[in-house]
């Protein structure tokens, strides 16, 4: 057994691997790697379909590698890749039916897997306070 965490990091750190690891069996069921998971997720329905460029931002990565994530989400039936309809020169990620649903599941594996599900109403918008305000810093 792992001593318990002695600072804030290896709190965020162990709280993220027993998400990630908890919600495997889901992500697998649905043919996700983590990587695909949270481009789905990253992907909100209720705003405009965003460009390749903000979903690399998004998820801090290459736009190669976001090339090969969004060519299996495609194949996966779960996103679209058509131009901007704003901008030709742009290419956009839409969900299709198919992908709001396994966003939807992607959420609630990612939320029943989290140790932070455990925890009062109270405590998790006392932890939403304290991280937003390390992000905001």
């Amino acid at each position: 057994m792992h001593n318990p965490p002695s600072t804030a990091l290896e709190a965020v750190w162990a709280t993220m691997m027993e998400t990630t690891h908890g919600a495997e069996a889901d992500l697998d069921r649905l043919g996700l790697t983590l990587a695909t998971a949270y481009a789905l997720w990253a992907i909100d329905p209720a705003e405009p379909p965003p460009t390749m460029g903000v979903m690399a931002q998004r998820l801090r990565c290459a736009a190669s590698s976001l090339t090969f994530i969004s060519d299996r989400l495609v194949k996966l039936d779960y996103v679209t890749r058509t131009e901007d309809p704003r901008n030709r020169r742009y290419r956009v990620l839409a969900l299709t039916p198919t992908g709001r649903t396994a966003r939807e599941d992607v959420i609630k594996a990612f939320t029943h897997a989290s140790p932070v599900s455990t925890l009062s109403a109270q405590d998790q918008q006392e932890l939403v306070r304290i991280l937003g305000k390390a992000l905001a810093g």
